[in-house]
């Protein structure tokens, strides 16, 4: 009986050191699904690799799109600002949502689109989107560490 209580321990505690910071909890926000303006509670952490955080993400992409200063471009927060005002918004775009096909619960990779320099940014407000800018060219898109939790507060026209 000791012995399973220091092995649970053990992992308990292994599992607490996969994920080692986190930030600003609870952060009300609104960012994109499929073309459309969703609203969501963010919190921020930081996983020990980008394998590891895109492992514990299971496919959740959350996607940030910059400009060369790495601020959003004011026409990515367009829709958003003018639905949400009050929301502090990153104006991101999620991949899944629950009730979607493939959605597997948890947390959202970020992985974070900066346009080229010289690119006139537009609105990228679906995950396709944000690929074939990348593929064409327009941007690069990278994969971090950071994994964010964003429970869906307000989502329920998108079912």
């Amino acid at each position: 009986m000791n012995f399973k209580l220091r092995l649970m321990t053990l992992a308990t505690l292994a599992l607490l050191a996969m994920t080692t910071t986190t930030a600003v909890a609870g952060t009300r926000n609104s960012g994109y699904y499929d073309h459309q303006v969703i609203e969501y509670e963010g919190t921020a952490v930081t996983a020990n690799s980008v394998q590891e955080a895109q492992l514990l993400s299971h496919g959740n992409i959350v996607f940030h799109v910059v400009d060369q200063t790495g601020k959003p471009p004011a026409v990515q927060c367009a829709r958003n600002t003018a639905m949400f005002p009050a929301d502090a918004t990153d104006c991101n775009v999620l991949n899944f949502i629950p009730t979607e096909i493939g959605y597997a619960g948890g947390a959202w990779n970020l992985q974070v689109f900066t346009w080229k320099a010289g690119v006139t940014p537009t609105a990228l407000t679906k995950d396709d989107d944000i690929i074939a800018a990348a593929t064409a060219g327009l941007g690069t898109l990278v994969a971090t560490n950071i994994l964010v939790r964003c429970p869906l507060v307000n989502f329920a026209a998108l079912r």
